[in-house]
C-alpha cells in the first residue's frame, strides 16, 4: 500500500512539473505586410519587458505563456495584439496606418501626406476650435513653422498680417494667396467664420504653389469649409464669456483751476 502511495505521489509531482514547464513556451512566427516579410517589427509580451524584433526575413522567436498577449508594433503600421493559445506558431500580417494617409489639399486636388513631395502644413478644425479667436488669421498663430502672424493692434477682433517664409518684397505686396474651396479669394479673409472651416493647408515652397503661378509667390493658404454629411443631424453650440476688472484704483481728478492752484502752491 505504501509503495502504491509513493508511486502515485511521484506521478503527481512529475505531472505538476510538466504543467509548470508547459505554462511557458517558445512562440515563433513571421510578420509580413502586403508586400512580403517585414523586418524590424517590435514584438513584446504585453505588460512585461520580454520582447524582441523580427529579423531580415520577418521571423521572430519569443517566450510566452498561454493567455499572454503579444503586441506587434511598427512605424506606419497599425499595432496588433494577439493572444497566445495552444499553437506555438504565430504569423501576423500588419496593416498600414491611416496616419501616413492623411489627406493634404493642394492646388491640383488632394493627395496623401506620404506621397506629397512639397512643403505644406495642415491645420485641422480641432486646432482652430481650441482657440478663442474671432478670425482666421489669429487662429493660425503658432500652428505652422515658417508662418509669421502679426497682430496689427490689440483690439478684440482685430485682424492680423500673415507672412509665409518672410517678406518677399520691401514695398510690394507680401501677402499670400487665399483660396477658399478651390476659388481664389480676394475679399477680407477675416470675414470668414473660423467655425465654418474644416481644414486649412498652407503651401510654402515653389513646387506646392507652382500651379498658381506668380500669384502664389508669397505662399498659398487653402481653406476648406465644412459641408453637410450623411447621417443624423447634429447641432453645435459654442459659448464664450469673460470678465474684465480694473486693477488700478480710480484716482481723484482736478476739475477746475482752484483745485489746481491749491495743489501746486
Amino acid at each position: 500500500m505504501k509503495t502504491k502511495f509513493n508511486g502515485l505521489l511521484t506521478l503527481l509531482l512529475a505531472l505538476l512539473v510538466q504543467i509548470s514547464f508547459a505554462q511557458e513556451k517558445t512562440i515563433s512566427g513571421t510578420v509580413s505586410d502586403e508586400t512580403g516579410p517585414l523586418p524590424g517589427v517590435n514584438v513584446i509580451v504585453k505588460g512585461t519587458s520580454n520582447g524582441t524584433q523580427t529579423d531580415f526575413d520577418g521571423k521572430f522567436t519569443i517566450s510566452a505563456s498561454n493567455g499572454d498577449i503579444v503586441v506587434f508594433s511598427y512605424v506606419g503600421m497599425t499595432t496588433q495584439e494577439v493572444t497566445v493559445g495552444a499553437s506555438s506558431t504565430m504569423n501576423v500580417t500588419m496593416v498600414g496606418s491611416n496616419l501616413l494617409e492623411e489627406v493634404v489639399v493642394v492646388g491640383y486636388g488632394t493627395t496623401t501626406k506620404k506621397s506629397f513631395t512639397g512643403t505644406a502644413s495642415v491645420v485641422n478644425s480641432e486646432n482652430i476650435d481650441a482657440k478663442a479667436v474671432s478670425n482666421v488669421a489669429q487662429a493660425l498663430i503658432g500652428e505652422s513653422s515658417g508662418v509669421s502672424v502679426t497682430r496689427t493692434d490689440g483690439r478684440p477682433g482685430s485682424g492680423a498680417t500673415i507672412r509665409i517664409r518672410g517678406f518677399s518684397s520691401i514695398e510690394g505686396n507680401s501677402a499670400p494667396l487665399y483660396v477658399v474651396d478651390g476659388v481664389p479669394f480676394s475679399g477680407d479673409i477675416n470675414a470668414i467664420n473660423p467655425n465654418d472651416i474644416a481644414s486649412t493647408t498652407i503651401l510654402k515652397d515653389a513646387s506646392a504653389t507652382a500651379i498658381y503661378g506668380s500669384r502664389g509667390a508669397n505662399g498659398v493658404v487653402l481653406i476648406t469649409t465644412k459641408r453637410g454629411k450623411a447621417g443624423k443631424s447634429t447641432v453645435e453650440f459654442d459659448f464664450q464669456t469673460s470678465v474684465n476688472s480694473r486693477t488700478l484704483p480710480n484716482y481723484d481728478l482736478i476739475n477746475n483751476e482752484e483745485e489746481y492752484m491749491s495743489l501746486v502752491y
